[in-house]
């Protein structure tokens, strides 16, 4: 029997070094493309998940939870996939935010489940402007006559960049070198240098230094599960009074969102009416699907997903000095975002490996394109006709799919067990509303005819109806199904800029950035960077870590005329 997902099993096998994991204090730095923005822009984030004990990257916890600060509270959310303690994402600051400082730090559960954890280890302060509104965070910035002066971030380790100076609109090219001994891993931005300063602020000179001065462990909540294998997703039912939780205890919970299936998961329903979902992470903003299995009439009710995010203190936020000198500046940032909300396309992002964790094999797929054959009106004459794996049948007075899989001799036979049906990667627990569904919006049936968990629940069978849109169109689903926003991990992409056209109106403030580089020691890479279509003085930006953990911080400079 093929087990698609136990990672309760994996957590399991964690437990007799539960000793190890409390002494694992795992502190997350994050680098950014700027340090000043305007309200609306993307902010792109580089991710170090550090073992604080020896100062080198945490291999495991899966996922870091990044949290945007006013001095009033949480105002914007994310969350990196990690792997290897490396991750790479992007936020977009609400183009409501008031003008003022903002405090931004990341966090893994595991870290924060130590008594005592401070978040604002490496903690970065963004100097946020609203360029569309003259509303500012109360009692948070004061009007100066004199342009204020920012912190320089010492210089570390051995990493050398070099520009060539250049023409707007064009290309200039960006050298970095690793003079040391040590391999590198690290994060490069090109950035317009519009005499903004930026905010004083942890940098990983700091981040590092902060984390070696960490007092003592006091202890750690160890109900809190790590999430090595990716986000936990805690849930609970709602609808119903506690007396009748007992009707729904122990039956199955399943979170899914649209696609080929691969963000399915299941799980049972304890007593106190929660449930947890075991999940190897799920990109992307999407709508999660939500159901209970088996729920009748009389006791209708929903689950509920509660919120990762811990909301954690965000500690005093300096003041932001605002000087009237720099309007020209800000207006040229608001321009830029406001252009690139405008034409925004995927020619500028490129795409970085994902750490994911399919749940369905394709090589164990049958699959008919509904197109090869001849189009039926009814459902349930795709499985007369040509589909020879599928069969219905009726049980109790209902229509149930039955799937042709093996037994332990390897000798085929039409299993009575139940098959999990799935639109467009969702599942439709009562069969009968897919064999009622109208066949000429599916493009093709992908069948995997073998005996099958989904976490812990078992399926004699798995049959995916996939239609043309992808969107689940037309599907009437049961009463108790509740579909919701959800918040994934931001997915890895790099700021490249490779495809901008001269159709583009490029008045970018972030040239280039990339989350995710690494150089092995004397090595050097050689970037082509896009110019934009405006002149002035830019700065190249390097942060990131040894094998070591020893940090790696360069600058550099270079002017487009």
């Amino acid at each position: 029997m093929k087990k698609f997902l136990i990672l309760i099993c994996s957590l399991l096998c964690l437990l007799p070094s539960a000793s190890a994991v409390e002494r694992l204090r795992e502190r997350v730095y994050l680098a950014t493309d700027r340090d000043v923005y305007v309200a609306g822009d993307a902010v792109w984030l580089s991710a170090w998940c550090v073992d604080a004990a020896s100062g080198k990257l945490s291999s495991f916890s899966k996922i870091a939870y990044v949290e945007v600060h006013s001095s009033t509270g949480m105002v914007q959310t994310a969350k990196i996939s990690l792997d290897g303690g490396r991750g790479a994402g992007r936020l977009t600051l609400p183009s409501t935010l008031p003008t003022g400082n903002y405090r931004l730090f990341a966090y893994t559960r595991l870290g924060a489940s130590e008594e005592g954890f401070d978040p604002l280890t490496g903690a970065r302060t963004l100097s946020v402007f609203n360029t569309l509104s003259t509303e500012r965070v109360e009692s948070g910035v004061e009007l100066v006559a004199q342009a204020p002066t920012a912190r320089v971030p010492e210089s570390a380790g051995a990493l050398s960049l070099r520009a060539d100076d250049g023409a707007v609109s064009g290309h200039t090219r960006v050298t970095v070198t690793n003079n040391g001994t040590e391999a590198v891993g690290f994060s490069l931005s090109v950035r317009h240098e519009d005499g903004i300063p930026a905010p004083d602020g942890a940098h990983i000179t700091d981040f590092v230094r902060g984390i070696h001065e960490l007092p003592a462990a006091r202890g750690f909540d160890t109900a809190v599960i790590p999430e090595y294998e990716g986000e936990i997703i805690h849930a609970h039912v709602s609808g119903l009074d506690m007396a009748k939780l007992g009707n729904v205890a122990d039956k199955y919970a399943f979170i899914s969102s649209p696609g080929t299936g691969e963000s399915l998961y299941t799980e049972s329903i304890s007593s106190d009416g929660s449930a947890t979902f075991f999940t190897s992470n799920i990109y992307g903003d999407r709508e999660m699907f939500l159901e209970i299995e088996g729920i009748d009439r009389d006791n209708i009710c929903h689950m509920e997903l509660e919120s990762p995010f811990l909301n954690l203190p965000a500690g005093d936020i300096p003041q932001l000095q605002l000087y009237n000198g720099w309007a020209s500046a800000l207006e040229l940032r608001g321009l830029g975002m406001q252009l690139e909300k405008n034409f925004d396309a995927d020619t500028l992002y490129t795409a970085l490996p994902a750490r994911t964790h399919r749940i369905f094999d394709e090589r164990e797929c049958i699959r008919y394109i509904l197109d090869d054959y001849t189009r039926f009106p009814v459902m349930e004459e795709l499985f007369i006709e040509f589909i020879s794996e599928l069969r219905v049948r009726r049980v109790d007075g209902k229509r149930e799919l039955q799937a042709w899989v093996p037994d332990q001799q390897g000798d085929h036979y039409f299993s009575s067990g139940t098959v999990l049906a799935l639109l467009d990667g969702i599942p439709v627990l009562d069969h009968e509303k897919i064999l009622s569904y109208d066949p000429l919006l599916v493009r093709e049936v992908d069948i995997y005819a073998d005996s099958y968990f989904v976490g812990i629940r078992g399926f004699s069978g798995i049959v995916n109806f996939v239609t043309y849109k992808g969107t689940l169109p037309s599907m009437q689903f049961a009463d108790n199904v509740r579909i919701v926003d959800f918040q994934g991990c931001s997915i890895p992409l790099a700021y490249t800029c490779e495809g901008v056209g001269p159709e583009y109106p490029d008045y970018r403030q972030t040239l280039y950035w990339h989350p995710l580089l690494t150089l092995a020691p004397g090595e050097s890479m050689t970037l082509e960077c896009k110019t934009p279509a405006y002149s002035g003085r830019f700065e190249l930006v390097a942060e990131g870590l040894t094998g070591q953990g020893n940090p790696v911080s360069a600058r550099n400079g270079f002017t487009l005329r």
